[in-house]
Formats: structure tokens, C-alpha cells, sequence
């Protein structure tokens, strides 16, 4: 006969152990703990002996008695339990006013917010809770919370914070001030003074506090009869941020008084008119103005082109030029901006040798005569292989070479739906190997030009190494050149543009021309001045 194996009772319980060994959950446990009904753990380890464990589970109804049967409640579902009780408009500082008050303990944490014990909550004295619910709504009558006192006062926020802070005030209980200490800062009428001259106003909004013209204020600014309080830091774009100065309405009250300006005349000028204010002071020199006519004179002086713009993203002007023979050099424009009596002062905000310029003299460089040619592919997918092949001169426009190429497999479904060409008309259109000796030819002791030339290098090399043949001089990367690129460095642009073209080999080297002669002129000019 086979006796069945009986499990043996362990020495010890952890504290998952002992609260399924008891039956106990773990609020329970540990409310009975605090009341002294559990003795602490009493083997190494925060763990109970077996003996301490079945005591425990043997007086399970008696503890249960005592801590009772519901889970400890957070602070608003304890309000609402004490208000279905008593009839009262309980809230949840009361809850947490009767533990000021010693009546309530924490029973439990959830998080950070304490948890109430339900028998405490039930033997909670009604006339106790309602003094404490009339103290909180007389409190809550009587003032104004954190958030909508400056709106109380008619205050800026900035305001009230700073008053609060410099008198000393502080909020009451729930975080609110009371209406007596909101009423006296209102009927404060030196403070209310003191905060109306001390506001601070943009340039634009001194002027219209003023009633003159933004550019009659520049007039003040240059005549040194206004300044700047204090710069705040306005963000303009995602990398670039700028000081801007702030006025204070007190200045502004002080120059209405001064004695030499007519105001009168400044508040009855019209839009158009010069200002009458420009007698007290030259207004400053306008930057832009004196780097275009400083970009002519350069030009003029050795005989090149010179370019300027304003770069917005990168905030600064930039200036290149035309690199022949009797040029300047980089370092002596340089030079020669910081010696300027008015560009030296903004020479740390123009650059002189830009991307820009060098994608200019690039294309005008890809356009000299036999120097390269422009070529475009369509292929069976992302990854795959010619079917279509165009080649241009890049000086003339001349079509060089302009035909389909079989690929020896199919045309992928995506593919087909950019481009439109079909297996059926691929069928007997020439391999590459018929059609490589050619493009090698047209190709050849130029600078091949692509949009996106990484893709069509990456194409043509694929697919003569699959068919076993030799891509000669068009398998070498630094014979080809991205149009792409360049076109984005002309633009002043952080990323690739799209081509816009039509997604047909010869009509996308089309476009591609178009974009290379426009190129050979700053892309940032009025297009009257570029022609």
C-alpha cells in the first residue's frame, strides 16, 4: 500500500506568506500591528516564526473585529462617507483637519496621499465635524484662492508675486489669502501707483503708450532721451533666441514732460510723413542698407559679382563673392569689413564665405562647357534596377541620351506607380549591356550629376555588377556630385527638397537643368536683380 506524501508546515513566513497563511490583508495587518494585536516579525529577515503565524491565524476573527472588514479610503471618498453620514458638506481638508485635530490617524499611504481608516471615520463625533466644516466654509468665504487673487486684485501675476513676496504676505489654509489682506493691497493707492510705473513695455508698445509712430520712437531711442529698463529673452525660432529691451511706463510718463519735444505735432503725423522728432537726434545707420551699398562698391572695385542676404535661421548676414583672377581673398574682405566705420560694429554678425556662395560658384562651375552632364534613372524599386536611363549636357541642355533599359526582372508595384512604366513596355527595350557602352561614352571626362546622386551611383553600380559588367569611371563616387545637396545649401535650407519633377528620366534631368542654371545666382536676391 502506497502512502500519500504530506507537506510539512515551514519553520518561517515572509510577508506574502504570512498574510495568505493568515488570511489577513496587508492593511489589516498592518493596522493590527499598530493596535499591538500582531507582535512585531520576530525571525531574521522581517519574517514570523510558525508559531507566531498560527497564533495569529487562529485569533483571524478577533483581529477582524477589531480593524474591521474595508479597506482604508483616500481623502475624498472619506469626505463622502462622512457627509452621507452626518448630512453635513463635507470636503476633503476636513478629513485632514480632524487628523490635525488628533481624531483621525493615517491608516495607510497611497503614493503620497494618505488613506483613512472606515471605523475611525464612522466613529468620527457629528458635532466635532461640524464646527470644523462651518470654521472651513467661513475660511473659504472669507478668501480668495492662490490662483485667482492677482485676477481679484486686477494684478499682473508677476505683480502679486512680487508685492506678496517683498510684504511678507503668505496664503492660508488651502492655499488661499485672505479677502482682508487682498482688500488692503487694493486700497493701497501708493502701491498701486508704484506697480502702474514700474510696468514694463515692449518698443512697440511704448509707442502706443506714447501715441507716436514706431519709428518717432526710434528717434527718442537715438536722441538718447529713453533707454531700456531691463532685456528680456524672447525664442524665434527652435535655435535662435533675442534679447529684447523693455521700457519702463515710468520713463515713458517723464518724457511726456520734456520740454523740447512737440507732441502735439508727433501725435498728429501721419503714416508716410517724416517725423517731427527727427531734429533731436540722427536716427542710426540702417545695417542692411549699408551692407548692400558696401557690396556694390566691393563689386565695382575689382570687377566681380558680390552677393549679401539675410540668413533668418542662422540670424546674420552673409556675403560671398565671385572667386576669378584680381578677387579679393576671404581674409581680406574680412578685413576689410572689420576696418568699415559702420559694418565694423556688426562685423561678429555677417559671415563672409557661406555655403550659399560655394553652391553658386559650383553651378556656375557644372555649367562651363564640357565640363558635366545630368543624369537621372527610374528603376524596378527602392532597391533595384534600371529601367529607364537619361543623360543632358549640363551646359547646353542637350539631350545626351534618353532610353528605357530592360531590367531583366519584374517592375515592382510601387515603382510602376511613380514612374507609370510597365513590364509589357520594358519587354524589349535593350538590356544594359547594349546600353552601357553609350552612357560610359556621353559620360565621359565629365562630372556626372544627379538628384539624390547617392541613389543613382548606387543604381547604375548594382546593376552592371548583377549583369557582370564593368561601370568603368561611373562606378567611382567622387566622380558624381549631388544636386540635391547643393540645392539646399543655395536655399539656406536644413534639409533635402523634393525635385518636383514628373518621375520620367529625361523630364526629371529637364528639371534638374532648370535648377542648376537658377543656381548660378544667390537664390535669396528679387528675381529683377538676379536677371
Amino acid at each position: 500500500m502506497t502512502e500519500t506524501p504530506t507537506t510539512s508546515s515551514p519553520a518561517d513566513y515572509g510577508p506574502v506568506q504570512v498574510l495568505r497563511h493568515t488570511g489577513l490583508a496587508e492593511w489589516q495587518w498592518d493596522a493590527a500591528t499598530r493596535a499591538g494585536l500582531i507582535p512585531p516579525a520576530d525571525v531574521a529577515g522581517r519574517r514570523w516564526s510558525a508559531a507566531v503565524a498560527d497564533d495569529v491565524a487562529a485569533r483571524r476573527e478577533q483581529i477582524v473585529a477589531a480593524v474591521g472588514d474595508e479597506a482604508p479610503i483616500g481623502g475624498n471618498r472619506a469626505a463622502a462617507r462622512l457627509a452621507e453620514r452626518t448630512g453635513l458638506a463635507v470636503d476633503k481638508p476636513d478629513v485632514e483637519a480632524l487628523a490635525d485635530a488628533g481624531t483621525l490617524a493615517v491608516a495607510g499611504w497611497y503614493k503620497e496621499w494618505p488613506l483613512w481608516d472606515c471605523k475611525a471615520l464612522d466613529a468620527v463625533d457629528v458635532d466635532q465635524l461640524a464646527a470644523i466644516v462651518a470654521n472651513r466654509q467661513a475660511w473659504t468665504a472669507a478668501s480668495i484662492s492662490a490662483w485667482d487673487a492677482p485676477a481679484y486684485l486686477g494684478w499682473r501675476k508677476a505683480d502679486f508675486e512680487k508685492v506678496t513676496r517683498e510684504r511678507g504676505l503668505r496664503p492660508g489654509r488651502a492655499n488661499r489669502y485672505a479677502k482682508a489682506d487682498l482688500d488692503a493691497l487694493a486700497g493701497d493707492e501708493d502701491l498701486a501707483e508704484q506697480l502702474r510705473v514700474d510696468r514694463l513695455l515692449m518698443a512697440h508698445q511704448a509707442a502706443e503708450y506714447l501715441e507716436i509712430r514706431p519709428t518717432d520712437f526710434k528717434y527718442l531711442l537715438a536722441a538718447d532721451l529713453i533707454a531700456p529698463k531691463t532685456h528680456t529673452t524672447v525664442e524665434i525660432t527652435r535655435y535662435r533666441d533675442v534679447s529684447v529691451p523693455l521700457y519702463r511706463i515710468g520713463d515713458l510718463d517723464e518724457l511726456r514732460e520734456h520740454p523740447g519735444i512737440d507732441w502735439e505735432a508727433a501725435h498728429a503725423v501721419k503714416a508716410g510723413e517724416p517725423s517731427p522728432l527727427r531734429h533731436l537726434a540722427r536716427r542710426p545707420v540702417d545695417r542692411a542698407a549699408v551692407i548692400r551699398r558696401w557690396v556694390a562698391e566691393l563689386g565695382a572695385r575689382h570687377g566681380i559679382e558680390v552677393w549679401a542676404w539675410w540668413h533668418r535661421g542662422a540670424g546674420r548676414w552673409e556675403i560671398d563673392f565671385e572667386r576669378v583672377d584680381g578677387a579679393p581673398t576671404v581674409k581680406e574682405v574680412t578685413k576689410a569689413i572689420a576696418a568699415h566705420p559702420h559694418l565694423k560694429a556688426h562685423r561678429h554678425e555677417i559671415a563672409v564665405a557661406t555655403e550659399a556662395g560655394a553652391a553658386i560658384r559650383w553651378a556656375r562651375a557644372m555649367r562651363e562647357p564640357g565640363a558635366a552632364v545630368i543624369l537621372d534613372t527610374e528603376t524596378t524599386g527602392l532597391h533595384g534596377y534600371i529601367v529607364e536611363v537619361a543623360v543632358i549636357d549640363a551646359a547646353t541642355g542637350e539631350t545626351l541620351l534618353d532610353t528605357l533599359v530592360n531590367p531583366g526582372c519584374d517592375v515592382e508595384p510601387e515603382a510602376q506607380w511613380v514612374h507609370g512604366i510597365t513590364d509589357a513596355e520594358l519587354a524589349d527595350a535593350p538590356p544594359l549591356a547594349q546600353v552601357l557602352p553609350e552612357l560610359l561614352t556621353v559620360t565621359h571626362h565629365r562630372t556626372v550629376l544627379a538628384y539624390n546622386a547617392d541613389f543613382d551611383h548606387c543604381t547604375v553600380v548594382r546593376h552592371a555588377r548583377r549583369d557582370n559588367l564593368d561601370p568603368a569611371h561611373l562606378g567611382d563616387a567622387d566622380r558624381w556630385s549631388c544636386l540635391m545637396g547643393r540645392r539646399s545649401d543655395w536655399q539656406l535650407r536644413r534639409r533635402w527638397l523634393p525635385l518636383g519633377g514628373g518621375h520620367r528620366a529625361l523630364g526629371d534631368c529637364r528639371t534638374a537643368y532648370d535648377l542648376l542654371c537658377a543656381m548660378t545666382a544667390p537664390a535669396h536676391q528679387p528675381q529683377a536683380a538676379r536677371r
